[in-house]
């Protein structure tokens, strides 16, 4: 249970867990645990701590879990205050083949409604363990569907209708690590594997008009992804370092809107 929760409060303690995955980013971190402070339920809370890649934070959610139900939240998620309570609420009425229920939050970045939010039913999940592969909850939600289950999707709307947000807190750095990972997406899944995720010309007219750091380091890492050759097929670790950044880096310098050109640019 998340300290402070009033007493009053309806107590789904033994029935779901809410699980928070961080690698550290103190911005996102305290803003995520300020909001989970203020949901209108009680329940199980568990922090995983640096646990990378993604799959080995993921299954390490599976091996904890001791409730029927659990959440799963990224640190860079921030949930409006009935958002647990409304995500139960759904799996609980969900047929028993219901595996998952994923619901859409309101992403700061591209300013539209996408998919994020997570509840499993733990009973059925923990038989299919996650894999360290490119993208980890694709395969397993693929292993759960051929098994029979069933995944359900909250439809995508409006600001209002979403369950919280994401994204708020981008620096140069994790915006860009963020549209490579996309665009790497893209190239090996095709257009299909995130709805309502913009292309690199959203991102290029995006930057043209706002002259936006952000915004630029944004486009610098959909041009990372779409070149060069694919990586290994396995999930990202985002503790470690970002060579692509880095490099970019003695060009572009973080902080300032556009380039800052190197002295052997070749300027005339």
């Amino acid at each position: 249970m998340i300290a402070g929760h009033r007493a009053e409060l309806p107590d789904l303690s033994q029935d779901l867990t809410v699980f928070v995955a961080t690698v550290g980013d103190e911005a996102n971190f305290n803003d995520c645990m300020a909001h989970l402070e203020r949901q209108t339920a009680r329940f199980r809370f568990e922090i995983i701590d640096h646990v990378a890649p993604l799959s080995a934070a993921f299954q390490e959610m599976l091996n904890r879990c001791e409730t029927p139900y659990y959440i799963q939240v990224d640190e860079d998620m921030l949930l409006f205050p009935h958002a647990v309570r409304a995500l139960y609420d759904r799996m609980a009425a969900a047929p028993e083949k219901t595996a998952m229920v994923c619901a859409p939050l309101w992403d700061c970045d591209v300013n539209h409604s996408l998919y994020g939010l997570k509840i499993y039913r733990h009973q059925v999940v923990r038989q299919f363990a996650y894999e360290n592969v490119f993208s980890c909850e694709r395969m397993q939600i693929r292993r759960l569907q051929e098994a029979g289950y069933e995944i359900s999707f909250v439809p995508l709307g409006p600001r209002e209708s979403c369950l919280g947000e994401h994204g708020r807190h981008y620096t140069p750095r994790t915006i860009f690590t963020r549209w490579r990972r996309l665009m790497r997406k893209r190239r090996r899944y095709g257009n299909d594997c995130a709805r309502g995720v913009p292309g690199p010309r959203f991102l290029l007219e995006r930057y043209l008009n706002t002259n936006e750091p952000l915004h630029f380091y944004a486009l610098l890492g959909a041009v990372s992804g779409l070149v060069g050759d694919l990586p290994p097929d396995r999930e990202l670790d985002y503790r470690q370092q970002n060579p692509d950044f880095e490099r970019l880096t003695e060009h572009f310098a973080p902080g300032q809107t556009g380039a800052k050109l190197s002295d052997d640019d070749g300027r005339l």
